[in-house]
């Protein structure tokens, strides 16, 4: 049944009819607890195709299943804070106390939202103290755990030295993780970055790609758990 609700809902999003398609993936998300469902409405939030009625109303269901454990719902309601959706107040003090709970059910997206708001100091005006070297920390685990964002971010972060030293090296290397995780932008900053900074990189692309099998791997034992 699960199954047939979420191709109904999928069908549904082609179409444009939003509405209907998160009525079906709601229900389904609610009664048989599909993460796929949840996924779904997560992506027409962040796509624009909800209502504020129906994103508070998802906002509900991911807040009341946090008591749950559930790491993505912890995540989601972080990044409904982060950005301010619906009849969500915009608020980093709240979506940083979502994320370090997020954090600890180990949701790699996570690290880099955090990461992002400590190193960059994006929550200042919100009473989040800028932390550099404890955001560029959820960055790095982020980043060796298999978030292809908390790499580039970090890559871009080190190339630029603007918040942290520049370091060339690691910039390549981070940039590289994210590239063989199929990060687009990070393919492109790295042909720029090959033909701008010419230096040997040997080591860091065979570090780069050690750690990606690491990533590869693991990813394959979640699939046999």
């Amino acid at each position: 049944m699960s199954y047939g609700a979420i191709e109904l809902g999928q069908l549904n999003i082609q179409k444009g009819k939003f509405d209907v398609a998160f009525d079906i993936l709601f229900d389904c998300a609610v009664n048989d607890q599909n993460d796929d469902a949840v996924f779904l409405m997560t992506k027409m939030v962040f796509d624009g195709n909800l209502s504020p009625e129906h994103i508070e109303k998802f906002y509900e269901l991911q807040n009341g299943h946090t008591s749950l454990g559930n790491g993505y719902a912890l995540f989601n309601v972080g990044l409904m804070h982060e950005r301010g959706l619906g009849k969500v107040a915009q608020n980093y003090k709240i979506a940083v106390e979502y994320y370090q709970k997020a954090v600890k059910e180990e949701v790699k997206d996570a690290y880099c939202n955090l990461g992002n708001i400590l190193a960059l100091g994006l929550g200042m005006e919100h009473g989040v103290a800028r932390n550099v070297e404890m955001g560029v920390k959820f960055l790095s685990i982020g980043a060796e755990e298999g978030s292809r964002q908390c790499a580039y971010t970090l890559g871009s972060l080190y190339g630029k030295g603007e918040f942290i030293p520049l370091d060339l090296k690691k910039s390549f290397y981070y940039l590289s993780l994210a590239a063989l995780q199929g990060h687009d932008q990070a393919k492109r900053v790295l042909h720029i970055f090959v033909h701008s900074h010419k230096e040997n990189y040997d080591e860091e692309m065979s570090a780069a790609e050690l750690q990606f099998g690491k990533i590869q791997n693991l990813r394959m034992l979640y699939k046999c758990l």
